[in-house]
This record gives C-alpha cells, sequence and structure tokens, in this order.
C-alpha cells in the first residue's frame, strides 16, 4: 500500500500537490528472501503459507516495509502558534493547507521520492487542528516513529493513541496441477 500526493488535474498550481492517492500493488518474493512483512526470517518460513495476503508500506527513506497497521495520534492543548512555526520551518513536511490556526502538512522524508505516474511518496501527515489539537496519521508503527520523532523537539507529552482494524484480504485459491486420471482399461479377450 502507497500514498501519494499529486497535482489536481485541472488545479491552478500543476506544480503543487492537490489530492491523495493510494496505490494497491503485490510484490513478486522469492520463497527465499527476507518476508517483506520485517519479521526476519525467509518468506516461505513466514507468511508465504498464510491463507491471507498481509498488507504492507515502504518504510520512510525507502528503507524495506513494514506490516500495514494504520494508526493516529492526538496531542492536545498545544501551543497552536509555536507548533505551526516548527512545522513549516521543518524541510522534510511539505505544509498543504497553510489557513492558521489551521494546518495540513504531510511528511515526504528527505529526499522525496517521485514516482512518475502517481506524484511524490506520502510516509504520514500532521494536521493542526482548531481545538488547540495536532493529529498525527501514518500507516505503520515504524512511519508513525519517524513522525513521533520529528515532533520530539516540541516536548508535547504523551498522545493518545488511535488504532484501527484492518481486514487482510484472502488468497486466491491456487488450483492443483497434477496429472490426469487415467482411464481404466477393458478387459480384452484373448
Amino acid at each position: 500500500m502507497t500514498t501519494y500526493w499529486r497535482p489536481r488535474a485541472k488545479g491552478p498550481h500543476l506544480d503543487q500537490p492537490g489530492e491523495k492517492v493510494f496505490a494497491l500493488s503485490y510484490l513478486p518474493i522469492e520463497a527465499e528472501e527476507d518476508c517483506p512483512c520485517g519479521s526476519g526470517r525467509t518468506f516461505a518460513d513466514c507468511c508465504q503459507s498464510l491463507p491471507y495476503w498481509r498488507p504492507v508500506c515502504l518504510n520512510p527513506g525507502m528503507q524495506g516495509y513494514s506490516l500495514l497497521r494504520p494508526q493516529s495520534a492526538r496531542f492536545t492543548s498545544v501551543a497552536v502558534k509555536k507548533v505551526h512555526a516548527f512545522l513549516l520551518d521543518d524541510e522534510r513536511l511539505y505544509c498543504v493547507d497553510k489557513a492558521f490556526p489551521r494546518a495540513f502538512w504531510i511528511y515526504w522524508g528527505d529526499p522525496a521520492y517521485d514516482a512518475p505516474s502517481h506524484g511524490t511518496i506520502c510516509f504520514g501527515d500532521f494536521e493542526l487542528q482548531e481545538s488547540q489539537t495536532l493529529l498525527v496519521t501514518a500507516l505503520s508503527d515504524r512511519r508513525m516513529e519517524v513522525l513521533l520523532d520529528v515532533l520530539r523537539p516540541l516536548e508535547l507529552g504523551i498522545p493518545q493513541m488511535q488504532f484501527d482494524v484492518l481486514s487482510s484480504p484472502p488468497k486466491p485459491t491456487r488450483k492443483t496441477v497434477g496429472r490426469r486420471p487415467r482411464r481404466k482399461r477393458r478387459n480384452q479377450p484373448s
């Protein structure tokens, strides 16, 4: 699962992102390769035998994959001006909406990674809300770790965490390839 930000097709600023796009693709993995779920075991010894797919997403910096686990961190009673200025100054973030006191940033990382047909990969979001609340969203534990590290200098305290339930899509059943049944011979008189 990958999230991109890209320009709107007929938007006024075609060089700036304007819409979020989700793309789901399948990774062809050989049995002896490391399992993309991040377990450290081979695919054959880990997820290959499961009857369902385990969705993963790219880690920031394109450093491997993590299991998909959508989540959000909510900080309340934040110093809005201080947080707003801090996030505007971070070069790894792109401010999509600067309407103070409400604002929205996406985490592109450093450097940002562009996909020719989809847009710039987004590794998470920061949303400053009017109620002195900062909402941070990410698709995996690793991504959330990185986003919370960005905020560490602000000393905002411990956030309220929320985890979304994710169902794993079943793998299609495979037809077994085997021998065709033999025809029985009829007893013929000799």
